[in-house]
């Protein structure tokens, strides 16, 4: 089978590499030159968890990823994954916490439940309340986001710097314009990104901008070290949903803010960060976060491509089976890329999934409009 993949970011990479894989012929299109920072994902790192808080559907999902990656890794001899566990910290009754230990009941997952005097002697770089907690997942930890995509591509046929215009069904195949003329194939992934609703406008998304803040951390700061500090997120401070990342050059430490952008048009994201972005993160970091000075060493512009609801679109194109929709997904999709890819496999390959995507169905958002 010959499959076109439209989007070489994280999903459309991931496709790429499970097709090829299992043995069809895979011709990638990007309208950039993957990896590449325009989209959703880079950063240096993104963070892999298991006991999910965004739904308890997810979890087995996220289970299938751990040996994906370390798969990934042994074939292209790269290292992509960093196990360090990570902290959802709260009070007990916040929204994260709740739904973190639920779905770490759910299905089982190993957690512990630190209090505040364990957190500050384990961790002394966060600043908790007397009545805060943190949930530590052992199973997590980070993702190198462009390494990761460039092991995925690697012996892909990949079409840099092309715009695709539309991806139509033609009779048993797939008709893909470029603009520039126009190529048959089997099948096609749909896997565009902030860009998805130029190719199949009925899908309805909110593009979101987001921003990403290397910290430098002061001198002498040695509790940031990636051996003993945990990737991290807190929700619902007054400065936002953020999360942040153990120093991976002893100098600085990462932190970002999550669903707390503006909207934005494809055609106007402010690529620069400016102080009225800095400024929540500056206060987070004077509030929650001890040896982090408010200097900024490097900044990021990312974008979310949200659905209404804020869960995956898996699913086949509404006008052709032969074409599979991924994944869209509202901030919190990389970690699933290699088990979406392998979705998209199953679907184009096998005519089918074991995996449950129901929840993941375009057909929601037209009955919710009904």
């Amino acid at each position: 089978m010959r499959v076109a993949v439209i989007g070489c970011g994280a999903m459309g990479a991931a496709s790429a590499w499970r097709l090829s894989q299992r043995g069809a012929e895979v011709v990638g299109f990007d309208r950039f030159s993957p990896p590449h920072d325009r989209g959703s994902s880079h950063g240096d790192t993104r963070i892999t968890r298991t006991a999910y808080l965004e739904g308890a559907w997810y979890v087995p999902l996220l289970q299938e990823t751990f040996p994906l990656w370390r798969e990934l890794e042994s074939s292209t001899h790269s290292q992509l994954l960093t196990i360090t566990g990570l902290l959802t910290l709260g009070r007990p009754d916040s929204k994260a916490v709740v739904a973190t230990l639920a779905s770490a009941r759910q299905h089982a997952l190993e957690t512990k439940v630190l209090d505040a005097p364990e957190i500050r002697r384990l961790y002394p770089a966060h600043v908790v309340a007397d009545d805060e907690v943190a949930v530590f997942d052992p199973q997590a930890g980070f993702v190198r986001p462009e390494m990761a995509i460039e092991a995925m591509l690697k012996g892909v046929d990949v079409r840099r710097n092309v715009t695709v215009t539309r991806v139509a069904a033609r009779g048993d195949g797939v008709e893909v314009d470029t603009g520039g003329g126009k190529e048959r194939f089997d099948a096609a992934v749909l896997a565009a990104g902030p860009w998805v609703s130029e190719l199949l406008p009925s899908l309805p998304v909110r593009i979101e901008r987001q921003v990403m803040v290397w910290w430098a951390l002061q001198s002498g700061s040695d509790q940031f070290a990636l051996e003993q500090f945990p990737v991290w997120l807190r929700e619902g401070t007054p400065h936002g949903d953020i999360y942040g990342f153990p120093s991976l050059d002893g100098k600085s430490v990462k932190l970002g803010g999550h669903h707390n952008g503006e909207a934005t048009a494809l055609s106007s994201v402010r690529r620069a960060v400016t102080d009225a972005d800095l400024d929540p993160l500056r206060l987070f970091v004077t509030t929650y976060l001890r040896g982090v000075t408010r200097s900024v060493v490097k900044s990021a512009v990312c974008l979310y491509t949200n659905t209404p609801d804020q869960h995956f679109v898996i699913d086949r194109h509404p006008e052709s089976s032969r074409i599979v929709v991924l994944s869209v997904c509202s901030g919190h999709g990389f970690k699933f890329s290699p088990v979406v890819g392998d979705i998209a496999a199953d679907l184009l390959l096998e005519d089918g999934t074991r995996r449950d995507i129901s929840r993941f169905a375009m057909s929601r958002f037209t009955k919710a409009a009904d």
